[in-house]
């Protein structure tokens, strides 16, 4: 059971992401349940580093468990990036955005575990340096996740009408989030065209 707790976090906050979009979906003008948008959303992102630390202290890390985990960070980024565009508060552009470069590299990183070859960690696909940064470094990975968390926690505040000088940042937030995205999914692009030659 011990060696599920990480795999468990990644069920709930997928859990707590899904039910949280259909509490806004239901009701999006009420302040209460944005406020609750706003704090499950440091919630649900906190957890996102969670499992992965609790893996480690416990020495039960294992491939199949960073599948999951990216599975679950990727399931959760969505949800939040689909609520947004059906109540039109980001661009729904921004929403395919984020769809197509899941599939893209999580398609090519399917091709890469065919040869061992994992998204981070030791035997990393990525083999340059710059490459290894983008999406594997702490720095970037506590960086993208730092600014989808407020990016996505400002967007409830924003729609409250009630803090005037926290309207705005949330769209560069989400703007921001999207180039990161995208930069973080370049290289992977460029180095895993050699698991199709």
């Amino acid at each position: 059971m011990i060696k599920q707790i990480p795999n468990l976090i990644c069920i709930f906050r997928t859990a707590l992401t899904i039910w949280l979009s259909i509490v806004v979906l239901n009701d999006p003008h009420n302040v209460k349940v944005l406020y609750l948008g706003f704090f499950l959303t440091w919630v649900i992102i906190i957890l996102d580093g969670v499992d992965g630390i609790v893996a480690r202290k416990l020495n039960i890390t294992s491939d199949f468990g960073a599948f999951f985990d990216i599975a679950c960070d990727r399931a959760t980024e969505l949800i939040f990036l689909a609520l947004f565009a059906t109540l039109h508060w980001i661009p729904f552009w921004v929403l395919i955005v984020f769809l197509v470069r899941g599939i893209i590299v999580d398609g090519i990183r399917g091709f890469a575990s065919k040869e061992g070859k994992t998204a981070f960690g030791e035997k990393s696909m990525m083999e340059s340096k710059l490459g290894l940064f983008l999406t594997s470094s702490r720095f970037m990975r506590f960086t993208y996740g730092g600014v989808k968390l407020l990016a996505f926690a400002f967007m409830f505040i924003s729609q409250m009408k009630v803090f005037s000088f926290l309207q705005g940042p949330e769209m560069f937030l989400i703007y921001l989030a999207t180039f990161l995205c995208v930069l973080r999914g370049v290289p992977v692009i460029i180095e895993g065209r050699r698991f199709f030659s």
